[in-house]
């Protein structure tokens, strides 16, 4: 649930825009979805309780289904063993909160009901909806012991025997991974190693679905926390490491109300704010994302 956050201070930013992080301009609404029409995958990086967040999403979702391909909705807020109970949804055979209660939602994902629209213009458009996450005590376990700890059978049975840890990647979570009393440098590679092996997980269930025959003509929209997809390491790469087919990152920058003084920040950690020179990511030789959405900002930059 990784979500770093990031803030732009636009000068007489008012309404809300996509900017062209190659172009370095704003870019409208019309030129932005002929571009993403182009690829097969859209990665949506998201502030997971940002509820213009999930607007957005569902905007988008709204535009790419009135195309000719086929669309797939992909949800880090899901798990994978819950497509089962999903296809129960979408077929029209659970409401939205008989899914919740099935899946016990609730306890997994604290606003689980952000995620309401996004699901239900999904069964309404049919967009088939594939859940991302895998098994949490997996990745305690790797970040509290390590990946060298998890037994090669293990490794093999849940199809995590091939795990590829990028250095830059590992390097830019240690930065943004927040360091807490008692837990000191095993434990910010353990966790930094549990990162990348939750975003191997995920991009495994992508590239399988996506080499599906009635995929191979179609497009999905990634909705995961933004911290997943930051300069296109993480999840993006580990897909592309076994698919490699075209895609557009977007980065949603978060509202007014939840920015912090910091102008980085770890999502989830009360109280704990980061604080990073430009130097600090110069060895990051990638752009930050393709595209980012500015929200508006009628109350002025945050003090």
């Amino acid at each position: 649930m990784l979500s770093l956050g990031f803030h732009f201070c636009v000068q007489g930013a008012i309404g809300e825009s996509w900017f062209d992080l190659l172009a370095g301009e704003p870019v409208s609404q019309t030129a932005l979805l002929s571009d993403l029409r182009r690829v097969r995958v859209i990665y949506v990086g998201e502030k997971h309780t940002a509820r213009s967040h999930h607007e957005v999403e569902s905007e988008l979702l709204s535009q790419l289904v009135a195309g000719e391909e086929p669309v797939s909705l992909f949800l880090e807020a899901l798990e994978s063993k819950d497509e089962p109970i999903l296809s129960c949804f979408l077929a029209g055979d659970l409401s939205f909160d008989q899914l919740a209660r099935q899946i016990d939602w609730s306890t997994k994902w604290s606003n689980y009901q952000d995620y309401r629209g996004l699901c239900l213009l999904a069964r309404e458009k049919r967009v088939r909806i594939f859940g991302l996450d895998g098994p949490a005590p997996l990745f305690h376990w790797i970040a509290r012991r390590g990946w060298k700890s998890l037994p090669s059978a293990e490794k093999t049975r849940l199809r995590l025997d091939h795990v590829r840890f990028d250095p830059d990647y590992q390097r830019l979570l240690r930065l943004f991974l927040p360091i807490h009393p008692g837990m000191g440098h095993a434990w910010l590679r353990q966790a930094a190693e549990a990162q990348e092996v939750r975003d191997d997980w995920m991009a495994q269930r992508i590239a399988r679905a996506m080499s599906e025959s009635r995929q191979k003509e179609g497009r999905a929209l990634v909705v995961c926390g933004a911290g997943h997809l930051r300069f296109g390491l993480g999840l993006p790469e580990h897909v592309n490491w076994r698919l490699p087919i075209p895609r557009r990152i977007l980065l949603l920058a978060p509202p007014p109300e939840t920015r912090r003084k910091s102008d980085l920040f770890v999502a989830g950690s009360p109280g704990h704010s980061l604080s990073l020179p430009h130097s600090a990511l110069e060895f990051v030789d990638r752009p930050l994302a393709d595209y980012v959405w500015l929200p508006s900002n009628r109350s002025g930059p945050p003090q």
